[in-house]
């Protein structure tokens, strides 16, 4: 088991540092660009959810991104500091009424590309842990 943990301040611009921690995890393990581009996008979508959504833009506050390759799987976590959503609650973005908006389509995307496992709440924070199948 590989594990490997990077903490960021709340902002939309670490998002670079964030890109560059993936791609030194994930090259060492000979994957496909086409799975690299999966796991880049839907990290993206997850940091940008914690940042905007999780710690409502407050610059004090952490993103924390986990990342353990474990049985041929790997594992991501993104947590912030916030207190969480409903998965089931969020509205479908390929309804009409919601295709001209121009946010909401984050955990869609996460989902088109691998599996939500779980999305947990504590007092301290929500984390959102998504399961990928490399190849």
């Amino acid at each position: 088991m590989v594990h490997v943990t990077l903490t960021l301040p709340s902002r939309y611009s670490e998002y670079e540092r964030l890109q560059a921690f993936v791609a030194a995890f994930i090259d060492c393990q000979r994957y496909s660009q086409a799975f690299v581009d999966g796991v880049q996008l839907s990290m993206k979508e997850a940091f940008v959810n914690a940042v905007k959504h999780g710690n409502k833009e407050q610059e004090a506050l952490s993103v924390t991104c986990s990342l353990t390759m474990k049985d041929d799987r790997l594992l991501v976590s993104i947590r912030d500091c916030g207190e969480g959503f409903n998965l089931d609650a969020l509205p479908n973005p390929c309804e009409p009424e919601h295709l001209q908006k121009l946010s909401g389509r984050g955990i869609a995307i996460i989902r088109s590309l691998t599996e939500i496992v779980m999305l947990e709440r504590d007092s301290d924070g929500s984390t959102l842990t998504m399961r990928y199948i490399p190849f």
